[in-house]
């Protein structure tokens, strides 16, 4: 996963953020989170989240290693 530097905002935000939502990639610059029911948002650069792009979500369908916002690494499945 490549490294984003956040905007205060979007550092704000994950912060916010309940324990069980992930980080599971990144969009230009924008961290998409995955709910605990499976709906994956982005947190864009002034902290507001939206729905993630069509193309992130079929990109982020597969299996692949994530990381939660703590850093933990592990795999999705």
């Amino acid at each position: 996963m490549e490294t984003v530097e956040l905007s205060q905002q979007q550092s704000i935000r994950m912060a916010e953020l309940p324990e069980d939502y992930r980080v599971i990639g990144v969009e230009r610059s924008a961290p998409l989170v995955r709910k605990p029911g499976g709906q994956i948002i982005r947190i864009q650069q002034n902290g507001r989240l939206s729905a993630a792009t069509v193309a992130a979500r079929n990109r982020l369908a597969s299996p692949s290693p994530v990381s939660d916002w703590r850093g933990d690494a592990s795999w999705h499945e």
